[in-house]
């Protein structure tokens, strides 16, 4: 008889992880999660998610942050703020500065 004791299913798993289910499926493929494939279906080890997020987890979060602030620093020397909308703004109109007048001698044109 199977028995699913410590087992759960990769929706919690992914729930508990805040990860997609997708993505806890590929942690399982990869070996990042302990767990079986029963009938077709992922179960994931209980203790393996150690109820915190693993190591791993915390690596990349700490690599993503360094490469925003590398981005956030790079956006400084260039003289542009990080921000979304700033930034979509100081790109419109740095390209309207060096498009416009190209667009206005068209509309002379014809």
């Amino acid at each position: 008889m199977l028995s699913l004791d410590g087992m759960i299913t990769v929706a919690e798993a992914a729930r508990r992880l805040g990860r997609s289910l997708e993505q806890v499926r590929r942690y399982l493929r990869e070996g990042k999660l302990k767990g079986q494939r029963i009938g077709g279906q992922w179960f994931v080890e209980e203790a393996s998610l150690d109820m915190k997020r693993p190591i791993w987890y915390e690596e990349q979060v700490a690599l993503l942050h360094e490469i925003r602030e590398n981005r956030e620093a790079i956006y400084r020397e260039a003289g542009r703020l990080f921000s979304g909308a700033e930034g979509v703004r100081q790109l419109r109109e740095e390209r309207l500065k060096k498009f416009a007048p190209g667009l206005s001698r068209r509309k002379r044109r014809s």
